[in-house]
């Protein structure tokens, strides 16, 4: 099958390939850059793994007019990927994987090259390097890795802190990275919600103060640690109420720990939400106290919130938060660490809302999105056409 061309040379065939577990900051790249390309002129075609975690991403791409197509998810070194991806790539020029791990669809890679796609792009949303459990496991997986990244033209890195990562970590040339920031769509914030009944509809109280985090239940996302802090914000700030957004594999163990702190009401679990910029709005602060990030789309909703954020310097997020000015970046996180963040920012209001004012006005500086999806067809069409391939 031969691809339509537009006005610039370009395949309007665009393959997006993920083998993602659920829906988090990486899906929500991957749905603004194939909506972008769509409003662009193109047919962006998306390869996402079955799994009943992300079928209702799936839905929510499908309610917006995009091509998706399932594919059988297999491990991460599995013939029968490469096999099955030789079908899915067959007749796309371009192959653009959304990679939410370095090691995710390497088979997958290869054979988007044997199908014959004249250009193979991966965006990168984590970038350190391999765990194992097997004797010499994290050496061959970074052998793998990098022996796979030659087959890539160009890695997307999210944020330049990823880009120097992977650099570092798996040996990719400095010419064959690039860093591009994520965006957010502003006009999703500007929206004059609800709040008192957002906060009736969460069981808050008019004068509770609270935080948010907004993510996949995980040790990675830092759970334990902002359920261990709550007792000791509450020493100082009695009407501390903390909001858990999302669902994850250690949900049903936290809720137990909870119950076992007597953490009953002040904590509540609002699981998974469509609606994250309307609880933004209705509450004090957000918190990320993360083993690992990227560049999270969530410190930048916050942003487009005007909500001040506490958050762990790891990654990119040192590019979104400025310690002082923007909210509270620490350097090192534990129970305590986050207490008094916590206490510094939600102790004085006014400080609180100049914090998230001051977000405001770096997202609307740094992190358009224009900019974001608009330079991802630059990059295509730059190597596209070094290809040999013209107009």
């Amino acid at each position: 099958m031969i691809s339509e061309k537009r006005a610039d040379g370009l395949p309007t065939r665009i393959a997006f390939y993920t083998d993602t577990r659920a829906w988090g900051g990486a899906e929500v790249y991957m749905t603004q850059v194939t909506l972008g390309l769509k409003r662009a002129g193109f047919d962006p075609r998306l390869f996402v793994a079955d799994r009943r975690e992300v079928d209702e991403w799936v839905e929510h791409l499908r309610e917006r007019g995009l091509h998706i197509e399932r594919f059988r998810p297999g491990k991460e070194f599995n013939p029968r990927v490469f096999f099955d991806g030789l079908k899915l790539f067959r007749g796309f020029e371009i192959v653009h994987f959304n990679k939410t791990n370095p090691r995710r669809c390497l088979p997958a890679v290869w054979a988007a090259r044997f199908a014959g796609a004249s250009v193979v792009i991966a965006t990168e949303h984590l970038a350190h390097s391999p765990d194992s459990h097997v004797p010499l496991g994290r050496g061959i997986i970074t052998a793998l890795v990098r022996l796979t990244n030659r087959l890539i033209d160009k890695t997307i890195a999210v944020s330049e802190l990823s880009r120097e990562m992977l650099i570092g970590n798996y040996g990719i040339p400095g010419e064959k990275i690039v860093s591009v920031r994520n965006g957010t769509d502003l006009s999703q914030f500007d929206i004059a919600f609800d709040t008192k009944a957002m906060r009736v509809d969460l069981g808050l109280g008019a004068s509770d103060r609270v935080a948010v985090l907004v993510g996949q239940v995980s040790e990675r996302k830092g759970h334990p640690l902002a359920l261990k802090a709550v007792a000791e914000i509450r020493k100082r700030i009695p009407d501390y109420r903390l909001v858990f957004v999302g669902e994850g594999e250690i949900e049903k163990a936290l809720k137990a720990e909870a119950v076992g702190l007597g953490l009953t009401t002040e904590v509540i679990w609002a699981g998974f939400r469509r609606d994250v910029p309307a609880i933004l709005a209705s509450v004090d602060l957000l918190i990320l106290p993360s083993e690992d990030e990227c560049l999270p789309f969530v410190i930048l909703e916050a942003m487009g919130s005007r909500l001040p954020v506490v958050a762990t310097d790891v990654g990119g997020v040192s590019e979104q938060v400025e310690d002082g000015v923007t909210g509270r970046l620490m350097r090192s996180c534990d129970a305590a660490t986050l207490a008094e963040a916590v206490i510094d920012v939600l102790d004085r209001p006014d400080r609180g809302k100049s914090l998230g004012e001051a977000g405001r006005r770096k997202l609307e500086a740094e992190f358009s999105i224009e900019a974001s999806v608009g330079r991802v067809p630059e990059i295509y069409r730059d190597i596209y056409m070094r290809r040999g391939h013209h107009r």
